[in-house]
């Protein structure tokens, strides 16, 4: 698609940098990393290629820019659902939902962050959703959960959730379960509980530990 060339007025260039990373976002979505290409991004824009590397000095920093401004998102989505919940368990289990649900919306940005080219944001995003999760923690011990290790516990959380989001984005579409958002509550709850009733001590699963229906 192209449209009337897009020109930034003086002391508007952060207006062009936000629109670029905008059409950069729907190509990715639509057509994956082959089809986010600076000329491509140019086209849509209607300016020259470069006009965009005034902005992005390659592919690659185009990339890890459209990622960033996706996942910053994701920690405002998971600050608005769990603020005003006073059961930090609770808050834990709908920042987790919120997670998994986020992931699944974005599935090409969340393959380049956490498995693709995207190294830059992936050092970033890991390193801060791990800490984020590594606080939740430490909320649900100080408020009386018996947690060992806060490090640990947000580590088999982590994986829980990225394990949910990973099992669906890298299937097509027409394989995901017919309830999404049933998916995204059950995997979210198996999480939070997996990781909390482990955090004390790592007992090996049995029929006595689960309780048998009379």
């Amino acid at each position: 698609m192209t449209g009337s060339r897009v020109r930034a007025a003086k002391g508007q260039g952060g207006l062009l940098r936000e629109q670029l990373l905008d059409i950069a976002d729907r190509l990715l979505e639509d057509g994956g990393t082959d089809a986010l290409t600076i000329r491509a991004v140019a086209t849509s824009a209607g300016v020259t290629p470069p006009a965009v590397y005034l902005h992005f000095a390659s592919k690659r920093d185009l990339v890890h820019a459209t990622c960033l401004r996706v996942w910053s998102s994701l920690f405002t989505e998971m600050e608005a659902v769990s603020g005003g919940i006073a059961d930090p368990v609770t808050a834990l289990y709908e920042i987790c939902a919120a997670y998994i649900a986020f992931g699944l919306r974005h599935p090409a940005q969340y393959r380049l962050v956490m498995d693709g080219e995207a190294t830059e944001a992936s050092r970033r995003n890991e390193d801060a959703c791990f800490r984020y999760f590594r606080d939740k923690v430490a909320a649900c011990a100080a408020a009386g959960v018996t947690v060992d290790s806060t490090t640990e516990t947000a580590r088999l959380l982590c994986s829980g959730v990225h394990g949910a989001v990973c099992l669906l984005i890298h299937q097509e579409p027409d394989a995901w379960p017919a309830d999404t958002a049933g998916y995204v509550r059950r995997a979210a709850s198996s999480a939070v509980h997996g990781a909390l009733l482990t955090a004390s001590r790592a007992s090996r699963p049995s029929m006595s530990t689960l309780g048998r229906r009379n």
